[in-house]
């Protein structure tokens, strides 16, 4: 899968269907070049494994590519079903972006369900990030944790603060003839996570350590 996706087409993508983690139970190095489809291309529906499963070979994919290796043996199991591929190493490379952009790709299938297409630019890329903000910068397919009901990301929480300040700080510009001193202070969650991370000192004299 191509980084240069557009929120749009990925709405369109039959995507493959990706095991769980735990599903791959051997891998192993070949010296063989498949050039079948299967061992070099996903097709939509394809059951493929997670790859998370396949980082224990795939961090040595290297130096075996140097010893004169070029793909994988992979055997995994989904619902019962026992799965036996030799994957070309460009596969491998295919399985990783499908299983890196399958939360992205979720997340903009339910955003757009929920949204107009005039209020949301379709031709950005899925690794679009939203802009404008001073607290966040994060892939706009976290906005989706606004529908239903998610949990929150913090990031999201971040802009959501900062959005409310500047609308309040804005209010009262516009509608006050002598603004007056701002009466709220928001700020990040970080900030509340920095005194927690403080440095870890003993006191003299003390028996119990402090934060400095």
């Amino acid at each position: 899968m191509s980084l240069s996706l557009s929120i749009a087409k990925a709405a369109e993508l039959t995507y493959p269907t990706i095991a769980p983690v735990g599903s791959v139970y051997s891998a192993n190095f070949s010296d063989d070049i498949p050039v079948s489809g299967s061992a070099t291309v996903i097709t939509p529906n394809e059951v493929i494994p997670n790859y998370c499963d396949l980082k224990d070979i795939t961090v040595r994919i290297e130096d075996a590519f140097k010893n004169g290796m070029r793909s994988a043996l992979v055997k995994f199991r989904h619902l019962g079903v026992e799965y036996v591929y030799k994957y070309h190493f460009s596969k491998l490379e295919l399985t990783w972006n499908c299983t890196n952009f399958l939360p992205a790709i979720e997340a903009y299938g339910h955003l757009l369900t929920h949204l107009r297409s005039s209020t949301f630019d379709l031709d950005l890329l899925i690794t679009s990030k939203i802009q404008g903000f001073f607290s966040s910068n994060f892939e706009l397919y976290k906005l989706q944790c606004l529908l239903g009901k998610s949990w929150l990301e913090e990031d999201v929480f971040n802009i959501l603060l900062e959005f409310s300040y500047f609308y309040r700080a804005h209010h009262m510009l516009t509608t006050s003839p002598k603004p007056p001193s701002p009466d709220v202070l928001l700020l990040p969650t970080s900030f509340f996570c920095l005194p927690a991370h403080g440095i870890h000192v003993s006191a003299p004299g003390r028996n119990e350590p402090y934060y400095q």
